[in-house]
């Protein structure tokens, strides 16, 4: 009885190593930002850490621990090493799957793998595609050699059973079933009243450090199963009350009053949301020079916000954020949800209804995160797709048809309209995985270079576009916004803001001054009400955007990423993570009241989604 018994707690040891060397490969696979740490934080890392390893193999070890005892019972325990082969090689192939998945999935976005891949799983060819930049033969072979090598491990170690001779003690079971109990205490984390969670294992001010603690297998099921972002509120800080109080005075406006930037109340109106376009791409906004010079152009033909941030970090986010003035959430996407976002203003309806006819053009497929359920809520008269191109149209196969081929297609289709227009274009060769029909202008095979490249060849595809336009009868009444979807981590800046900031453009015939900068902090919600009251059509359903061209208006900008959230402000900022509870960056002195605005603004913005 004692060989089985230390049997069973070697093989809870062996899952417990098995996670230690997963996090080592984390920390190999990342080393860039590992280089950056101390030797006592990279302890630090296993120390703290290890409270979910050991949770997650107890998890994997209590099935086990369970049917040993119920086979040596029945006296069939020769099973105990066919079960036990057959059930650990099918949980070392999910682990594989799951921790090298997460290791390039950390690198894009930026947190530890949770439900969020299976928002995407009904659309494996733009998961194929968003992969395109990864580097596959690297993770291929990585997962390879980590299948290969547990397998080997574990199953000499299983190959110890068949020494083991029949044993059919009846206190056995009690004494098996006693400790698969104990088991409970690894997987809850001890006796404390609360069990352990992510922030049990966040030890540091440096969010690589506490990312890299946490057991990728464990985040994944706790994520899977408590699903928490369609239930309940975890951003809670205040009273309903109190948080409402706080909300209502940042986006309170004393007068009605906002500067007219129009030379007509009935513009065309063209909303260009460029896939990815960072302000660290564009010379006008502090980034790189020569990397958008059309756009650079362009920005002294128009009205240029320098200090416009993304609200959210994806494109279902982003949309969202454009067209409905709705900010990002940081652990699920509205745009997933058709129920939902069924109950949301957007500005197709809003125009539609003031007699415009209205278009969406995207070379994709729309039904990718629920986008095609939501641009139909939103009335949309017509929806330009990929089905609506043809197949030599694509050489982004993955994605769809290229940029400057939709745009082609769009400067066509805007000489038809009879009334006006209200139109939604959103561009996607510069997403991953770069792969545009263009001599390479930006030299490299970096996942860098190929990004800036593709993000050239839609600059040349849009003032190739505008230059046409300026020639047709529309355009002398229309207004052309340029705005990002959302930044991008690239090119790598260590500040989190960096990578939500992004540039909006307004341009066109329709604009009464050109050559205009404007250097007040803006969130890309607030296009929407802002749009809206230069034409006069009622906004007051866009709660969550502000007019840009009040001079009542509080001067901030929100954003939310996975599991925390960023307030910009003049002179200062801050980025707080929800899990440890404090702020991870900051800048300036931002006030305990600065800090209290962002939490209200957190638990607010969430409410109201899961009250949708």
């Amino acid at each position: 009885m004692q060989r089985r018994l230390l049997f069973l707690l070697q093989y809870y040891s062996l899952w417990l190593i098995y996670f230690l060397l997963a996090k080592i490969l984390f920390l190999f696979y990342h080393l860039t930002k590992t280089s950056e740490l101390d030797s006592l934080t990279i302890l630090g890392i296993f120390w703290h850490g290890i409270k979910l390893d050991l949770s997650f193999s107890a998890y994997f070890s209590v099935i086990p621990f369970l049917l040993f005892p119920v086979f040596n019972t029945l006296k069939i325990d020769k099973f105990n090493l066919i079960f036990l082969k057959i059930y650990t090689a099918a949980c070392l192939v999910f682990s594989g799957f799951i921790i090298i998945a997460d290791l390039e999935l950390y690198r894009n976005w930026g947190f530890r793998i949770d439900a969020t891949p299976l928002m995407y799983i009904n659309h494996p060819r733009e998961m194929a595609a968003s992969a395109g930049a990864s580097p596959l033969f690297l993770l291929v072979s990585l997962l390879l050699f980590l299948l290969i090598s547990s397998f080997l491990v574990f199953n000499r170690f299983i190959n110890h059973l068949k020494a083991f001779d029949s044993y059919h003690k009846w206190y056995f079971f009690p004494i098996g079933i006693f400790l698969a109990s104990v088991l409970i205490i690894p997987i809850r984390g001890g006796f404390q009243l609360s069990p352990v969670n992510q922030s049990t294992v966040y030890f540091s001010n440096i969010p690589f450090a506490n990312h890299a603690a946490i057991n990728p297998l464990w985040n994944f099921f706790d994520s899977v199963v408590n699903k928490t972002a369609e239930s309940e509120n975890p951003f809670i800080y205040f009273s309903k009350k109190e948080a409402k109080s706080v909300v209502d005075s940042l986006f309170s406006e004393k007068s009605t009053t906002t500067l007219q930037v129009l030379n007509t109340d009935r513009p065309n109106v063209l909303i260009i949301t460029w896939e990815s376009l960072t302000a660290k791409a564009f010379s006008k906004t502090g980034g790189l020079s020569n990397v958008l010079p059309e756009l650079a152009q362009l920005s002294d033909e128009g009205i240029l916000f320098k200090q416009c941030f993304a609200s959210g970090d994806r494109s279902d986010k982003g949309l969202i954020a454009v067209l409905s003035g709705y900010p990002a959430q940081p652990i699920t996407s509205i745009m997933t949800m058709p129920k939902k976002t069924a109950k949301l203003p957007v500005l197709s309806k809003d125009f539609r209804k003031a007699g415009y006819s209205t278009a969406w053009y995207y070379g994709g497929e729309p039904e990718f995160a629920n986008i095609k359920s939501y641009m139909l809520n939103g009335q949309f008269d017509k929806l330009v797709t990929k089905n609506d191109f043809n197949q030599e149209d694509m050489q982004n196969t993955r994605w769809g048809a290229d940029d400057h081929v939709v745009f082609n297609r769009l400067l066509h289709d805007l000489g038809t309209y009879q009334k006006p227009f209200f139109v939604n274009y959103f561009t996607l060769s510069s997403h991953e995985p770069f792969i545009v029909p263009m001599k390479t202008v930006i030299k490299g095979d970096d996942e860098k270079s190929m990004f800036l490249n593709a993000l050239h060849y839609t600059d040349k595809s849009l003032g190739d576009f505008i230059r046409k336009a300026k020639e047709q009868n529309w355009w002398k009444n229309t207004l052309v916004v340029i705005i990002a979807d959302h930044g991008h981590p690239l090119p790598e800046n260590p500040l989190k803001p960096n990578n939500f900031h992004i540039p909006m453009l307004w341009l066109g015939g329709a604009l009464k001054e050109k050559g205009i900068v404007i250097d007040k902090i803006v969130s890309q919600n607030d296009l929407a009400r802002t749009l809206l009251n230069q034409v006069h059509l009622d906004s007051r359903e866009y709660i969550w955007s502000k007019d840009i061209f009040s001079k009542d208006t509080h001067e901030f900008a929100y954003f939310a990423f996975h599991n925390g959230f960023g307030l910009i402000q003049p002179g200062k900022w801050f980025v707080f993570d929800n899990v440890s509870k404090q702020i991870i960056q900051q800048e300036g002195e931002p006030s305990k009241q600065d800090i209290s605005a962002g939490k209200a603004l957190v638990q607010s913005t969430f409410q109201d989604f899961l009250d949708k």
